[in-house]
């Protein structure tokens, strides 16, 4: 008898401002919204919002309101990265500062920005 695999699903829990604050990003910066990053199979992160040029990622942004991004989930990124030999970018940008915003702003102000980049010296 043939077994079901597994599946393995990362609950969704997230405030309506985050929600929101995510819907509105993801306009403004033409990406796709819940981008669920996988190794053999295995979901190993999912971002909330992922842009990508010529069908290459190139950019996360992670929206935040009550809980930073940790080191665990920094840390699965960069092992994703590592092992597909991606280099990303990461934005960490707070939620109340995107639903501040009356249009949307020539730049956007961020909290923090990771570089992962495992390109040889």
């Amino acid at each position: 008898m043939k077994q079901k695999p597994k599946k393995h699903h990362f609950k969704i829990v997230e405030s309506y401002l985050h929600h929101e604050a995510v819907k509105i990003l993801r306009r403004w910066v033409k990406g796709k919204r819940e981008v669920r990053f996988d190794v053999d199979g295995y979901p190993v992160f999912v971002a909330d919002i992922a842009t990508y040029t010529d069908g290459i990622i190139q950019r996360i942004y992670e929206v935040t309101y009550k809980h930073p991004v940790d080191g665990k989930k920094l840390g699965r990124i960069q092992y994703w990265c590592y092992l597909n030999m991606t280099p990303l970018m990461v934005f960490e940008i707070d939620a109340e500062y995107i639903l501040k915003q009356i249009k949307k702003p020539d730049s956007i102000d961020y909290i923090n920005c990771f570089d992962i980049d495992f390109t040889p010296f």
